[in-house]
């Protein structure tokens, strides 16, 4: 087991709030899963970029291949199945506007307490352009 507790390395001026959607779905007699909880929590978090924000135009539509890399102290979590058969899908990372996926969870926490990285990719075709200050004057 390691003896380096990485939770003194977080310092506040890399932190940024993020919110994490965690859902929680039932199976019904048709094997369809309906989402019967989302449960919203605002957590501390270094977000980095892990992708460029390319637009990748195929036959079928566009959508954006934007993916961003999260490191936190807080549990996110990937999909999961609890004893009772109630399975949780993957968290869902609102940030800057965009909602993005839990695909990769690394599991640090030999490392520090909860220590996580996830790797998350949009969800969405195509995401809002950033907010930029008016340059042209009018309100």
């Amino acid at each position: 087991m390691p003896t380096l507790d990485v939770s003194d390395a977080f310092d506040s001026s890399f932190m940024d709030t993020i919110v994490v959607l965690r859902r929680q779905v039932v199976m019904d007699q048709t094997g369809r899963g309906q989402i019967t909880k989302t449960t919203p929590m605002s957590i501390q978090a270094v977000v980095v970029a892990a992708s460029p924000d390319d637009l990748a135009r195929l036959p079928e539509g566009e959508h954006m291949n934007k993916a961003i890399s999260v490191y936190s102290m807080s549990r996110i979590q990937g999909p999961s199945r609890d004893e009772v058969g109630i399975y949780t899908h993957p968290d869902q990372i609102l940030w800057h506007g965009s909602i993005y996926v839990v695909n990769v969870l690394e599991d640090y926490s030999g490392y520090g307490r909860g220590f996580v990285h996830a790797i998350a990719t949009s969800v969405q075709s195509t995401d809002p352009p950033p907010p930029f200050p008016n340059t042209l004057g009018r309100a």
